[in-house]
């Protein structure tokens, strides 16, 4: 059904391409190039944009040249359009080495939830959603790696090694990176060397990008790292890369063509050594790339529909040899609750309850944080001035919600201990 559907959507998406790329080239033959740049760049049609603006810079620059002896007349600075042109080259130049992937899955989930459409095996350790971040755990749960907030309000790595009960003080990673940018949404894959993650610098085509490095134990530093290819990245966010090796697939997340507050999760079928597109059909690439239609990237006679439900099964059924774990909440040192009928304490589970609402406001209003923050950065100072007080009255209630919450945690973990005392 949901192929079905799928289907019925690209369909239309077709249609509306044609409309658009029929707009663009109007445009273009209309010399009103940037309009028409910036529709080619939302087709994927990264060569016409390049083009475009081409013929923009040059207008410009013939311009400047002609009213070079006016002092009277603006001056004429091409140098943000010459790097728009350098971005558009390099995505036509990655379009023609788009990888061929088998994505055979993808589900549009809310922004805020997006780690549920990840089903990994046991092996291939745990995500978690942390106040900032998303936390990585081994499947032995004596390594984590996650994303903070750090120096000039950028996300850094950070890691921690569990030694006996307690956890180490955070390392941050030693990845190198050419500009300091945000990094973040970090993956191990079971090797427990080879790191995906998630960045906004190394000259990202657009938002996060996705990047994969190694450990290099000789030296305790990583190497340097490298940008994934399309459809992995594009122009808008990408980040989340996760692989399960024992299933045998991959997962991505991107906001690509969705709303604010939806993305995207897609699963796919990794190769074990890069493989390309094989066309030099440029709307094929684009299509490809900007990953237009899952079904183009399937292999015939392949039934994905039943690997997608014996993952499924296969992950459940590991579940069921454990006991039901809907959440891990410490009481003390001996004993941890795992579902709600853990609690022997009506106050106590109510406590609990209303700590896991506040953390669900924590997360909406850090994701809305975040949004405000960006556009604080690349906004102009009419666009400052007016986020500066939403953003501070923001962190002023965010701080009142973890008081909150760690109060209600408090409150339920001593009710909790004061029942069990009482018992025995």
């Amino acid at each position: 059904m949901r192929y079905a559907i799928f289907t019925m959507l690209f369909f239309v998406s077709v249609i509306l391409h044609a409309q658009t790329l029929e707009e663009a080239n109007t445009l273009y033959a209309d010399k009103k190039y940037m309009a028409a740049a910036e529709i080619y760049e939302q087709l994927y049609r990264f060569d016409k944009a390049a083009e475009s603006y081409k013929m923009q810079i040059s207008i410009l620059e013939k311009t400047a040249k002609t009213n070079k002896k006016n002092t009277k007349q603006p001056v004429v600075n091409t140098n943000s359009l010459k790097l728009r042109l350098k971005r558009a080259e390099n995505l036509a130049r990655m379009i023609s080495r788009c990888e061929n992937i088998r994505i055979i899955d993808s589900i549009i989930v809310d922004r805020v939830y997006f780690l549920n459409a990840y089903r990994l095996s046991e092996e291939a350790g745990t995500l978690e959603k942390t106040k900032n971040s998303v936390l990585y755990e081994n499947q032995l749960k004596n390594r984590r790696f996650y994303g903070k907030i750090a120096e000039k309000n950028l996300y850094r790595l950070y890691t921690q090694v569990k030694i006996q009960t307690e956890w180490s003080e955070e390392k941050p990673l030693d990845i190198p990176f050419d500009s300091l940018e945000n990094d973040n949404y970090p993956f191990i894959m079971s090797d427990g060397l080879t790191i995906y993650y998630a960045s906004t610098g190394n000259e990202s085509i657009g938002g996060y990008d996705l990047f994969v490095s190694r450990y290099n134990m000789d030296n305790d530093t990583y190497l340097a790292p490298k940008q994934l290819g399309m459809p992995f990245n594009s122009t808008c966010n990408d980040y989340m890369m996760a692989i399960d090796e024992l299933t045998g697939v991959g997962y991505f997340a991107t906001d690509r063509f969705q709303p604010e507050d939806k993305v995207i999760i897609y699963t796919f079928i990794p190769n074990e050594e890069p493989v390309f597109v094989e066309s030099e059909d440029f709307a094929v690439l684009s299509g490809r790339a900007g990953i237009s239609s899952i079904r183009d990237t399937w292999r015939q006679g392949e039934n994905y529909e039943a690997l997608l439900q014996k993952i499924k099964n296969d992950i459940a059924k590991g579940r069921q040899q454990e006991a039901p774990k809907d959440f891990t909440f410490v009481i003390n040192d001996n004993i941890i609750y795992y579902t709600l009928s853990d609690f022997n304490d009506d106050g106590a589970k109510q406590s609990f309850l209303h700590s896991q609402e506040l953390q669900q406001q924590i997360f909406a209003l850090e994701n809305q944080l975040d949004v405000q923050r960006r556009n604080y950065a690349e906004g102009d100072a009419g666009r400052k001035h007016t986020l500066k007080l939403p953003i501070l009255e923001n962190e002023s209630r965010l701080d009142g919600l973890y008081n909150e919450y760690k109060k209600a945690e408090i409150d339920a973990r001593n009710r909790e201990v004061r029942k069990l005392r009482i018992e025995n």
